[in-house]
């Protein structure tokens, strides 16, 4: 059932984003705070293991639960972001830790 409303909210803010008047996604640029996020994500991608749903296991439980369906739709959002440039960067960095 957690999985139908995540795919839900999901659904949701992509739509939302698709439909923004620019057409423009917004970027969040990480910074020094984000870290300790960064270093999840890495940890997430040095597993063998398959991860189905990455996203699930970056976002907080509690946060989730309190907060009404518009700040969870932009909480899924913000950590998706968040991920897909800690993933770029994790990414980049391999490539020109590589390239040496």
């Amino acid at each position: 059932m957690k999985n139908n409303m995540l795919k839900v909210l999901a659904m949701r803010a992509k739509n939302k984003m698709m439909m923004r008047e620019d057409g423009q996604a917004r970027i969040t640029v990480i910074n020094r705070d984000d870290e300790a996020f960064v270093e999840k994500v890495r940890m997430m991608l040095e597993k063998e293991e398959v991860n189905s749903c990455p996203l699930k296991s970056l976002m907080d439980a509690k946060m989730i639960g309190s907060l009404n369906e518009s700040a969870k739709e932009k909480y899924l959002l913000d950590i998706t972001e968040k991920y897909l440039k800690a993933k770029e960067q994790i990414e980049s960095e391999k490539l020109r830790s590589m390239a040496f």
